[in-house]
């Protein structure tokens, strides 16, 4: 058995370092014998590769993908003609991937070894080796920072809605080269599907937004400063920093347990959050009867690193709201019931409606 593959780890940004990689794993694979055309010595992007086991003879023709998607998979089953059956060749096979593959049967291979193969009689079902990491890198590993971050919340503002790349553009004030780098990679990641040539929609908007939670990092896109407040009920407190912002002109939004409550009720809220595009002044400090707290108090202001929040918001008893995503993701770590609060409005039929 050989064992001496000569990587088992690297980022593929490119279809030659693709078919340079499997030309390697068709050399050096630890358990299967795959067979190449005679000839093929020094060859790298091979007419078919073959596989002889327990009396089967498989013959396949590669097909390449740096990042294999549904649409994309079934526009190629859609159109094979070839006698031979393909073989999906990519640097790592996601989950979804693997399933459609497994549900159409068809043949799917990966650098870290899972190997997917169905015939009569036979089936090949192998799991990532152990020690191999291959992985295709474009786009930034974070797509949920910065301005790609406000091409998501966008698209997260309805998750029912078909859209063309321009209204992207237009409400998340990203270049139209990031949006289509964006959209094409959400594509990829079978976030989105395209519903036309140049029309699209959300595909898994649950799956997206827990992409996102697993990357989101509430401590690292903005500064908290916390204010201790006497009297008045949440939404009296609301109200007047609504009005302090509309008089500074300081943009506003909304989050955590008031916005969730705004938007479906489920537990009172105990601390009125906000972002603001400033912090208040002493003198408004005074006039509102904030007065600055390191631990707990009843109003905490967060001050973002990118302003993005700001261009998704909706008006509910005039107090602008952030997105019903964005109130999701900032309830998921915080206490005084905050993920029970964010899985009630996640649940909720009008999550990210309208």
């Amino acid at each position: 058995m050989k064992t001496s593959y000569i990587s088992k780890s690297a980022v593929i940004r490119y279809e030659s370092e693709l078919v340079h990689c499997f030309r390697q794993f068709v050399d050096d694979e630890p358990d299967l014998k795959w067979q190449v055309p005679s000839g093929a010595a020094g060859q790298e992007r091979l007419p078919w590769v073959g596989l002889q086991l327990d009396g089967h003879g498989l013959r396949f023709k590669p097909v390449y993908s740096l990042k294999p998607s549904i649409p994309e998979l079934e526009s190629i089953l859609a159109a094979w003609n070839d006698p031979l059956a393909p073989l999906l060749i990519a640097p790592e096979l996601r989950p979804w991937i693997l399933d459609f593959c497994r549900h159409k049967r068809l043949a799917a291979v990966d650098l870290n070894g899972r190997v997917y193969l169905r015939a009569e009689g036979l089936l090949v079902d192998r799991r990532q080796l152990h020690g191999r990491d291959f992985r295709f890198e474009l786009e930034p590993r974070n797509v949920f920072v910065g301005k790609s971050a406000s091409i998501i919340r966008a698209l997260l503002t309805d998750r029912d809605r078909i859209w063309v790349q321009s209204e992207l553009v237009s409400r998340s004030k990203a270049s139209s080269g990031l949006v289509s780098r964006i959209v094409q990679h959400l594509i990829s990641q079978d976030f989105i599907e395209k519903q036309s040539a140049r029309e699209f929609r959300l595909h898994d908007p649950f799956r997206l937004i827990d992409a996102w939670a697993k990357a989101d990092d509430l401590n690292r896109r903005a500064t908290l400063t916390r204010y201790t407040i006497f009297g008045g009920s949440p939404l009296e407190i609301a109200r007047q920093l609504q009005s302090w912002s509309k008089e500074q002109s300081a943009s506003i939004a909304f989050t955590q347990w008031l916005a969730a409550w705004l938007r479906h009720p489920y537990t009172e809220p105990v601390v009125v959050s906000a972002y603001v595009a400033r912090l208040p002044e002493t003198a408004a400090l005074d006039r509102l009867g904030l007065r600055a707290v390191t631990e707990a108090g009843k109003v905490w202001l967060y001050l973002p690193v990118e302003e993005g929040v700001f261009l998704e918001t909706r008006s509910i008893q005039d107090l602008s709201l952030v997105t019903d995503a964005q109130i999701y993701l900032d309830l998921l770590n915080t206490g005084l019931r905050g993920p029970d609060a964010a899985m009630a409005l996640r649940n909720w039929e009008g999550f990210c409606r309208p």
